[in-house]
């Protein structure tokens, strides 16, 4: 399906998907009908939330408040969510995919709706008490809650997903250590960009090297994970697609030990 085949809602979500990740559009571009919508709406609930959470000129106190207030109200469940009191007073403020997380919401497919709503809700409490925290990482298992608390809670619902819509089977267990390598690499290309806006979530003192080395421990595991999905699941591919954009930000000569 292309966007010119696209009803207009799915359309418009795709043009916004496309702003924030090539990766994401092109791979979800890919999904077959009724698994694209799940998948948009879910991309676009959490790009939504991490917009209020990564902003720079809003003080801590007010990104945990109106992540809270969101997490509220997409707690309720209601298929028209009215997001004008957590969002009140933020419309020249935040950017223009966080405002619309309403429109986000009723883009999920009905039968699936409240398992995507859950994880957003969820996703945008555990940021709020990260962020309340400072984002204490201190060790590698902190550095394994935290990715656990984001990535781990993506990759989860993405895991339902696939099963919601033709019952593959899914190793969850795999799910979890593709996800660590996903926030390792992550964390590992946004170094200077988290620094920048004051946040290390490197375990205290790690170093380049140790990053990629536990990065690529985990990718052993990513990699596991996307072998065991089916052949013909539609998430094998969508899943293997990102895992190879996220390594790119490996130094292609870089000496990393494999465990």
């Amino acid at each position: 399906m292309t966007t010119r085949d696209s009803p207009p809602e799915l359309a418009d979500a795709y043009e916004v998907i496309g702003r924030f990740s090539s990766t994401w559009y092109e791979s979800i571009l890919q999904l077959p009908p009724g698994l694209d919508r799940a998948v948009s709406s879910t991309y676009l609930l959490l790009r939504a939330i991490d917009e209020v959470e990564d902003h720079p000129r809003l003080s801590v106190e007010t990104r945990v408040r109106l992540l809270r207030g969101i997490s509220g109200v997409l707690q309720e469940q209601r298929r028209e969510p009215d997001f004008s009191v957590p969002l009140h007073g933020c419309e020249g403020r935040l950017p223009d995919v966080s405002l619309r997380i309403g429109d986000w919401m009723e883009l999920s497919p009905v039968d699936i709706a409240p398992r995507i709503q859950e994880t957003a809700a969820t996703m945008a409490e555990r940021m709020a008490s990260w962020a309340a925290d400072g984002w204490p990482v201190r060790t590698q298992a902190d550095f394994e809650r935290y990715a656990y608390a984001v990535i781990g809670t993506v990759v989860l619902l993405l895991c339902d997903l696939w099963t919601w819509f033709d019952g593959t089977p899914v190793d969850r267990s795999l799910g979890i250590g593709y996800a660590r390598a996903l926030q390792a690499l992550n964390v590992y290309g946004d170094r200077e960009e988290d620094l920048a806006r004051g946040v290390d979530l490197w375990p205290d003192g790690w170093t380049e090297a140790d990053m990629r080395r536990y990065a690529q421990r985990q990718l052993s595991l990513g990699e596991r994970f996307v072998d065991s999905l089916p052949r013909h699941c539609p998430g094998r591919d969508f899943c293997h697609g990102i895992l190879n954009k996220a390594r790119s930000v490996l130094p292609p000569s870089a000496e990393v030990a494999r465990t």
